[in-house]
């Protein structure tokens, strides 16, 4: 609550009060950040909820509500619920007892998330969506941690990130030394078990994300890029990929302008 007092008969006054019931559907990337992200905020500022876990990675999510319960929430607060996004995520985007829907997830989808609050009860909205983040490095750096912290920006979370750098802009004079280091860090890469502590790299999360990936690579070598080290599946079994690289990538190539989280190093 704000107050602001004025000369003669007159009060200001700002009331901040809870929105309400908020919907909130969650990516699969990271779980339980983004569980946390969503979830603190909104009871904090005293609204229930109702969240939509992804598909892929229902679990913990389902845990974290039963540990709601054991801390004592109040029935109706929280609730979560596992399904798919055009069922459970499009009943709640539409949903006219819904007063706000959160969304962390495609840019394709968010466009599905906006119509349906627009079309319902003109819900508010929050819409975290697909990046394609630029890295850039200039001639002064330091090429050895230019390329290690680079390399950490792509491939961290098997390159599931949604602000992964998977763009990398380098200055004209070092861009060959960048190029080749970066393809000699690539080949130290193991990929593997990802519990495995001497692993590096652990599968997508899914069949569907890792015929993603591939096309995307396809993508690339049509467009005329230049594919300097991996490209293919690693191994014979699971959803492993291995740490791929391209140079010589142009700006209106597509899949250097569309996110499709991932482990591909662009360097531009």
């Amino acid at each position: 609550m704000f107050l602001s007092c004025q000369e003669g008969n007159h009060l200001c006054w700002t009331r901040h009060e809870p929105v309400g019931v908020c919907g909130q559907i969650i990516p699969w990337n990271f779980p339980l950040l983004m569980q946390a992200w969503k979830l603190g905020p909104a009871l904090a500022a005293g609204n229930t909820i109702v969240m939509k876990l992804a598909e892929q990675t229902p679990l913990t999510g389902l845990y974290v509500a039963q540990l709601a319960v054991e801390a004592g929430f109040p029935a109706g607060v929280l609730n979560v619920v596992p399904g798919y996004g055009p069922t459970a995520g499009a009943a709640l985007s539409e949903h006219m007892d819904v007063d706000k829907v959160a969304f962390t997830g495609s840019t394709e989808v968010g466009h599905l998330v906006a119509q349906a609050a627009a079309h319902s009860n003109l819900k508010r909205t929050t819409l975290e969506l697909g990046g394609k983040s630029p890295n850039i490095v200039f001639a002064d750096a330091d090429i050895a941690h230019a390329v290690e912290t680079s390399h950490f920006g792509v491939f961290f979370n098997m390159g599931q990130c949604c602000c992964a750098g998977t763009r990398i802009f380098v200055e004209g004079k070092i861009y060959d030394e960048f190029v080749e280091r970066s393809v000699e860090r690539a080949k130290m890469r193991n990929v593997g078990d990802p519990f495995d502590p001497n692993n590096e790299q652990g599968p997508q999360i899914d069949e569907s994300q890792f015929k993603k990936v591939l096309e995307y690579i396809n993508i690339g070598k049509n467009e005329g890029a230049k594919l300097l080290i991996g490209g293919n599946r690693s191994g014979d079994k699971g959803y492993f990929i291995q740490p791929t690289i391209f140079a010589n990538v142009k700006d209106q190539m597509k899949f250097a302008r569309e996110e499709v989280i991932c482990k591909i190093v662009i360097v531009t």
